[in-house]
Order: C-alpha cells, then structure tokens, then sequence
C-alpha cells in the first residue's frame, strides 16, 4: 500500500507541475525575472518535495550576488520554479529540455554549476563540458548520504571543515582530496540575533526516517511524543517542533504518526521558514545525527543529540547531551540551559567546521567561485 501511494503522489505531483508550466512562464516574463547572464547557477532538477535542498542556498548566493557576482537559479520542475521566484530575488530559468539549458549556458557563458543533492538527474547535467560542476549539499552530517562514491563526478565538493575531508577520504575509495574544498556553512552568516527571554526556548528539531535502513536515524517515531509531551507539560520551557520537511515520504508507520504529533502539538510547530534561524532562536536544541544537529554545534547552541547510531558527534559529546531514553528530559533540558555549552561541544565546533566566524564561509565560497 505504501509503494502504491508514493506512486500516486509522485504521478499526482507530475500532473500538477506540468499544468504549472504555462503559468510559471508568464509569472518569469512579467515579472522581467528571467536570467540574461549568469557567471554561476544554481542547478536543481528536482520538484517541491525536496526544495528544501536548494532553498537553503538561496540566501548565501543572494548574498554573493551583492558581491558583485552573476548568479542565476536554473529549475527543471514548473513547481520548484514557482516557489524559487516566491523565495528569492535572483534570476531564474525554467524548462524541461536538457539541451535548452546546455544552450543557455553556453550564451550566459556560465564558469560553474552548483549542485545541492546527488540526484540522478544531476547526472545528465554533468555531461556538460565548459563549467567547474560543483557539489554543494544542504548541510554537513555524518549520514551514509554524506560519502556518496558519487562526489567523483564533480569538479569540486564544498565541505564544512575538516571532519567531511577525514571521512570521505576515509571512506570513498580512490577519492583525490584535492577535489575537496573546506568552507564551513555560509548558511550560518548574517543570522539573526533573538531577543533574551523569561522562558527557556527548546527546538525538537527530528530528521526524516530516510530512504532504507542505513540511513534511518529518525528519533521521531520512537520518542517524538515522549519529548513533546514532557517539555510542552512544563511550565518552564517554550517549545518549538521542527520536523524535517520529508518526513513520513518513505513509511506510512512514521507519516501517520507526524501526523499526530502535528495535531496534538499544533501550537508549538515551528514558524520559522530558515532552519538556521529557528536554531538561533532556541537556548537548547534537541536533534536527531542531521545537519541541525551540527549546526547548532557551529551556532554553539547546547545540544541533546536523540541518535543512538555511533558518530563522532555522539562519541564527542558528554555523556548528559546524549538524549537515551529521554528519561527526566525536563530537568536535563533545564540543566543544559542553566550550563551551557560545553567545552567538549566547543571542540566539535572546530573539527567539524572550517570557520565560524560569522561572514568567513560566504567569503570562502566566493573566493572558489571568482577563481574559476
């Protein structure tokens, strides 16, 4: 039953976008939105479900387009380019032809394609010659995901710091490192700051139960409920629930139960649109092995790591900040506010990013970029 209604959404997501198209089109013309030059793209094939993905760059080449560089987002999914020109100011260009875009990057006389996930369809993309292809991600984890034999195929991949080059040099096999460039996470620069208040601010922040076993390291399932409810029962804590936006995509056991978990804890569901922002909101993050978990670790924001998998996040943490069952998690959350972050956490920090020093990772991505 499952199988059957992915295959469903995904014929019903089709259909939708492509009655989209001729409305997507004029909306780019009238709106004069359309790219006319573009040094460098942002490439995304993939439909609204995963627009998270790119939505997480759109701020940092926004904010390199004020430096002075060309930029411009190349959509392949009408549905995608409509939330794009919602959320973003820079130029956009629409179509389903690989071959329209091949054209287009030739007369914009593109330098570099910047890649957020390792879809498939990327890989039609990168047969095309010219361009530095660029792998991006949409955050630094310790996820299977992230030593994807896949990161060959680019000209270079952007990693957060020097924990992403020990583990995919360690784990991808005749991987040359000189392909990997450390830039920390420009997502983290120009946030910002949340006024002080009475209330401790906690974010339950789960990832999604992903696509097989080997990368199911969702808390959500297994202890959601327990952690909203004992937090949410206290008067003690504000809290903010902030499910990964593919949730339940993959099981009918874990939608069905993000479902509940939204209506019984309707209140207290995130507001906030940028991730990075709801993490700067709270004094205590509680988040499953996903790229939330590291940044607020890059934020130096107390963290409660809920994934039972061995990482090196886990295995750097004290042992309090390791969530377990979630026993006593009120006065452990309190605890963790009351203290703050550890030195420990603060190790994690530099291992695992290149700098975090607000501003120094957009710069480093634009000195990539201008290099090319």
């Amino acid at each position: 039953m499952a199988l059957i209604s992915s295959q469903i959404s995904q014929a019903t997501g089709k259909a939708k976008a492509l009655l989209a198209e001729r409305s997507v089109r004029a909306e780019i013309a009238q709106g004069k939105r359309e790219i006319q030059q573009a040094d460098h793209v942002l490439f995304f094939a993939e439909g609204p479900g995963q627009f998270y993905q790119l939505g997480v760059w759109l701020g940092t080449f926004e904010r390199l387009a004020t430096q002075g560089l060309n930029i411009g987002v190349v959509l392949m999914d009408s549905l995608s380019a409509k939330q794009a020109l919602s959320e973003t100011t820079l130029p956009v260009f629409f179509t389903r032809s690989m071959e329209e875009i091949e054209s287009k990057l030739r007369s914009w006389g593109t330098t570099s394609i910047n890649y957020v996930n390792n879809a498939q369809r990327n890989f039609t993309m990168l047969r095309f010659n010219g361009p530095a292809h660029i792998h991006l991600n949409h955050g630094e984890s310790e996820k299977t995901s992230m030593v994807s034999n896949q990161l060959k195929a680019y000209d270079f991949a952007c990693v957060a710091g020097p924990a992403a080059v020990e583990r995919i040099t360690e784990s991808i096999a005749r991987f040359d490192p000189k392909h990997l460039v450390q830039i920390g996470r420009p997502q983290l620069d120009e946030l910002e700051l949340e006024r002080p208040a009475e209330k401790i601010r906690v974010l339950y922040a789960p990832t999604w139960e992903g696509d097989s076993q080997a990368m199911a390291y969702s808390s959500l399932t297994k202890l959601g409920e327990r952690i909203l409810a004992q937090l949410v029962g206290d008067d003690r804590f504000q809290v903010r629930f902030r499910p990964h936006p593919k949730t339940g995509d993959k099981s009918a056991e874990t939608r069905k139960a993000v479902a509940t978990l939204k209506a019984n804890f309707t209140s207290n569901l995130d507001p906030i649109s940028d991730p990075s922002q709801s993490l700067v909101w709270a004094d205590v993050a509680i988040c499953d092995t996903s790229a939330m978990a590291y940044d607020a670790v890059a934020l130096n924001k107390p963290l409660l790591l809920a994934s039972e998998r061995p990482s090196k996040l886990g295995d750097g943490l004290p042992p309090e900040q390791r969530l377990g069952n979630a026993n006593g998690l009120a006065d452990r959350v309190a605890r963790l506010a009351a203290t703050g972050v550890a030195g420990q956490q603060k190790q994690l920090a530099q291992y695992f990013f290149a700098t975090t020093e607000p501003g120094m990772a957009t710069q480093k991505l634009n000195q990539l970029l201008v290099s090319l």
